[in-house]
């Protein structure tokens, strides 16, 4: 495992985990809100064998810059994933992202699906309701849990939302990642809480102009309505549908193998 750094839109300071692969179709992680690049692990493993398989931390998150204004509306994310893949040296890549991640790369899509040779959503909204970015703006205004120890960090670690059927190893594992040591010695979330501020984008009109292959994936409790995901998909040119079972929100923590056989069964099929 590698890493690249690129510079966003702005110039800000943006880590990528390159998993390995290169030579191979290349694929592009987003992950979802106050999350990292390193929940992917246990998806790339499964990928890896067939696919040059990397993952960003999205700014604000992970061990990316965070931004001195508050930069983290969706067009900014647009704008990094855009600076990211016209300077990078792999080629057009099947675009994958989770929760919010999933949200930008669908925004990213309608107005880029010629530079991508895919697209994945895992449970994302095309429109974000106006109670849930409220609710994320009263987060964003409260201090973050601070730990005295790496041990008390890991054992305090939640999800946002909080149901998860994650094995004690992933969630161990991701807990690790998501929280760096500060001056004072005390342990913090790698994440900025104001990326909880949102400023989504509305998709769902856009939807019909995403012309690349796509695929919504949608766990077997999903955070969406019944019926939209099938909507969404019915929207888009070339859209399907897949389920992973045994999953809630966070799939790719919840089901990892199960949700690489349904990316792996799809990049088989739209990947020369």
């Amino acid at each position: 495992m590698e890493t690249h750094v690129y510079a966003g839109a702005d110039g800000l300071r943006l880590n990528c985990v390159d998993f390995g692969g290169r030579g191979r179709p290349p694929v592009l992680l987003i992950h979802g809100g106050a999350a990292h690049a390193r929940w992917w692990d246990f998806v790339a493993a499964d990928l890896v064998d067939r696919y040059h398989v990397l993952a960003l931390d999205q700014r604000g998150h992970g061990d990316s810059a965070w931004s001195d204004d508050w930069t983290y509306g969706t067009r900014h994310y647009i704008a990094d994933i855009e600076a990211i893949i016209a300077r990078w040296e792999f080629g057009p890549p099947v675009l994958i992202g989770h929760s919010m991640g999933g949200h930008n790369v669908m925004c990213y899509a309608i107005g880029h699906s010629a530079t991508l040779r895919g697209m994945i959503v895992i449970d994302s909204p095309p429109n974000y309701p106006a109670d849930a970015v409220a609710a994320l703006r009263d987060l964003a205004a409260k201090p973050g849990r601070r730990f005295d120890t790496h041990d008390e960090a890991i054992a305090g670690f939640r999800t946002i939302p909080a149901e998860t059927i994650a094995t004690p190893e992933v969630l161990g594992h991701v807990a690790a990642l998501s929280f760096r040591r500060a001056g004072d010695g005390k342990w913090d979330y790698k994440s900025d809480r104001r990326t909880m501020i949102r400023d989504p984008i509305r998709a769902w009109d856009g939807l019909k102009r995403i012309a690349c292959p796509a695929l919504f994936i949608k766990p077997e409790t999903s955070v969406l309505p019944p019926g939209v995901a099938e909507k969404m998909v019915a929207e888009m040119p070339h859209g399907r549908l897949a389920i992973v079972a045994a999953s809630h929100h966070h799939v790719p923590l919840d089901n990892p193998r199960g949700l690489a056989a349904a990316i792996g069964a799809f990049l088989d099929e739209i990947v020369a």
